[in-house]
């Protein structure tokens, strides 16, 4: 059977320079493995600064991953996490606007 991922943003971390923040996608709960996801800054994909744990276990059959981007925040940029997953009639996504989330 497949289990479609459940995806949000875990609050931003203090990056590893200063004024950058770690954005943290946690996708968890899909079935079986063969996901896909991407970060994008403002519908680009982004690359660069993109990091990803191993995919863990959550012992039920399901898996999590967390996937992690570093940047900068500046005014009127959006920040989207997508994920495509057999599971899922297309991909689905979570928006981060640094403007709305109030970042010192």
């Amino acid at each position: 059977s497949l289990h479609a991922p459940k995806e949000d943003f875990s609050p931003t971390k203090s990056g590893s320079q200063p004024h950058s923040h770690l954005l943290v996608c946690s996708v968890t709960g899909f079935y079986p493995l063969g996901i896909e996801i991407k970060w994008l800054k403002n519908g680009q994909e982004q690359m660069a600064g993109v990091v990803s744990t191993e995919l863990l276990q959550n012992g039920d059959w399901t898996f999590q991953i967390l996937v992690m981007q570093e940047m900068s925040p500046r005014r009127g940029d959006v920040y989207t996490c997508q994920v495509e997953h057999i599971s899922l009639q297309g991909p689905i996504a979570v928006h981060w606007d640094p403007d709305l989330n109030h970042v010192p």
